[in-house]
């Protein structure tokens, strides 16, 4: 075969498998669930929820939240066929209320949008009841305060009054309301 009509087969060759169809990436089935349902979290705190990805490949996944209030930071991992885990942090000013998030997961060409509930409470404000006890020596001042410990009040400070040559003993106590 002379020099031309090879290098010519060559170069059809190479151009006929060039032409050969380009597979694109094809984007697989899977199923999501997010575990819970609803999320709860207060400010200052942290709150996470599983998204359990079920699938027959390998492939790896990405996750978006929209609809996060301000205040509210997500640590998202990077996403794998099973169980993720993805931490919800409250900062101290954290709006609160509650929240649709929609948290899209996808692979390939393939995005799969879920919804769940967010809800951001407030942090509590601890309500303190008080109560002043009197007695006439250390030793009684001392068993009153320890029956009372048994019943969740703590000793905050004890001032002793010296009236008449006579010893008074006020404790001061306080406990957080029922």
């Amino acid at each position: 075969m002379p020099r031309t009509a090879r290098t010519a087969a060559a170069l059809f060759v190479l151009l006929a498998a060039l032409a050969l169809p380009v597979h694109a990436q094809v984007s697989p089935a899977f199923n999501v669930t997010i575990s819970p349902s609803i999320v709860t979290v207060t400010q200052g705190a942290m709150a996470s929820f599983t998204v359990n990805i079920v699938v027959n490949e390998r492939p790896s996944f990405e996750f978006n939240l929209l609809g996060l209030p301000s205040g509210i930071i997500a640590q998202v991992p990077i996403g794998h066929p099973g169980a993720n885990t993805i931490v919800l942090t409250a900062l101290p000013n954290a709006s609160t209320g509650s929240f649709n998030v929609d948290l899209t997961v996808l692979a390939g060409n393939n995005p799969q949008v879920t919804t769940f509930m967010l809800n951001v409470k407030p942090v509590p404000v601890t309500q303190w009841e008080y109560r002043v006890e009197k007695s006439r020596t250390e030793q009684e001042l001392e068993g009153l305060a320890s029956s009372l410990g048994q019943q969740s009040w703590e000793l905050v400070s004890v001032v002793l009054h010296q009236r008449n040559g006579t010893d008074e003993w006020v404790g001061f106590f306080k406990r957080q309301k029922r």
